[in-house]
């Protein structure tokens, strides 16, 4: 009797997958098209005489705003310069679609970008699929099945 070397290969949950690459890439082009609105302090409308209790805490709100402002634009920034050195790293016509249809227009459907490119269905299906796997995979957005 002879014994079979099983390789336990992970599976890959593509469906959850694509859905992580998109999510990143629509986030990416949100960030290009919108611009952060610092955040401000607010001001006590009124003075109360209501006794306040010792809670040993204290309090910055300006600290916590100007923390904010600082760090949100450059976590954008960097979420937008990580989603085009990925996709810069690709083919050039899996460049060409994920650019059209996740990273330049709104609501770009698959259909619009398979016709821009003049592919057919099925060669913008498998571009699209091939994309998607290797930006998940240089993102680390891969998505295992559980079992």
């Amino acid at each position: 009797m002879t014994e079979q070397l099983a390789l336990n290969i992970y599976k890959v949950d593509e469906e959850a997958t694509r859905a992580a690459v998109e999510k990143y890439l629509l986030q990416a082009r949100e960030y290009k098209v919108t611009e952060y609105i610092p955040l401000e302090t607010s001001v006590t409308a009124s003075y109360s005489d209501m006794p306040r209790s010792f809670t040993g805490l204290t309090s910055d709100q300006t600290a916590k705003i100007a923390l904010a402002n600082t760090d949100e634009p450059e976590r954008r920034r960097k979420h937008i310069e990580r989603a085009e050195r990925a996709v810069s790293r690709l083919g050039k016509r899996q460049q060409q679609l994920i650019q059209i249809r996740y990273m330049e227009d709104d609501d770009v459907m698959d259909y619009d970008a398979a016709q821009e490119l003049g592919f057919s269905d099925r060669h913008y299906r498998r571009i699209k699929s091939v994309a998607i796997y290797r930006l998940a995979t240089m993102l680390g957005l891969l998505v295992l099945h559980d079992d």
